[in-house]
């Protein structure tokens, strides 16, 4: 099993809508996968229309408080779902001491039967987004294409960097940067990529997301992109970002097999 964060501490660069729609795509073509919600806004259940308040399904909550012993929401066959909600916010302050609970949590054999784990983190950096890093393998950032977003992913990336090295047994890879809600009609946007080329280098992903209606109304109808519009630019872009994520994950024995052509 595979560990993959999603982080980045401004809103509306579209965390949230990058784990709905790989994770469903994973789960499509076989690989068993586990979306962990950190953010109190749980919109990711809001997202795949799962209800966050079930007292009967294992949440965040619980497993930052050590427990198990509920059963994982699962929306289909291979795709499982660990929901947040407002309640998770007493943790957000709380300083990692003696290791990330999560972290220790996910080497259960609760979840070994899954291939990945795909965590999204609030709009913060706090103590749960330092969770996050800690349980992971990987760690990914997205951003939109805009010149003031360099400096938050440059926060992301000095949090990241910082947590990691208060932790001790922890050595997560940072996968790169994804540019998100990308319009190439923008005259400023040529010369942000070539920016973040400059100063990511191969740290950024090569696979984008362009700005769609597909992409802005799908959630509203509780539908992923694939869903919405299966003939879509922006289900295209999504098959190729969740192909790129699986060979910088070295996960390349986990095959997409619908065409993203």
């Amino acid at each position: 099993m595979k560990s993959l964060a999603i982080l980045c501490q401004k809103g509306g660069v579209g965390k949230t809508t990058l784990v709905v729609n790989i994770a469903k795509i994973y789960s499509k073509n076989d690989i068993k996968t586990l979306i962990i919600d950190l953010d109190p806004q749980g919109n990711t259940s809001t997202y795949l229309d799962f209800d966050k308040n079930n007292e009967n399904i294992l949440t965040s909550q619980d497993l930052l408080l050590g427990k198990t012993e509920k059963e994982i929401g699962f929306l289909e066959e291979n795709l499982g779902i660990i929901p947040s909600n407002e309640t998770i916010l007493k943790f957000n302050n709380e300083k990692i001491v003696g290791g990330s609970i999560l972290q220790q949590k996910l080497k259960s054999f609760v979840f070994s039967n899954f291939d990945i784990v795909i965590i999204d983190t609030p709009p913060t950096m706090s103590s749960l987004v330092q969770e996050a890093i800690c349980a992971s393998d990987f760690y990914l950032i997205p951003t939109k294409p805009e010149f003031l977003a360099i400096e938050g992913v440059s926060q992301a990336m000095k949090f990241a960097k910082e947590t990691i090295s208060r932790q001790i047994s922890i050595s997560p890879i940072f996968l790169g940067v994804v540019l998100n809600q990308v319009d190439i009609t923008r005259s400023s946007y040529i010369d942000f990529e070539k920016e973040l080329e400059y100063l990511l280098a191969d740290k950024l992903i090569n696979s984008k997301i362009s700005s769609s209606a597909e992409v802005a109304d799908s959630p509203f109808y509780l539908k992923t992109v694939d869903e919405f519009d299966e003939h879509s630019k922006s289900k295209k872009e999504f098959y190729k970002l969740a192909k790129e994520l699986l060979e910088r994950m070295a996960l390349n024995e986990k095959i997409i097999e619908q065409s993203y052509n």
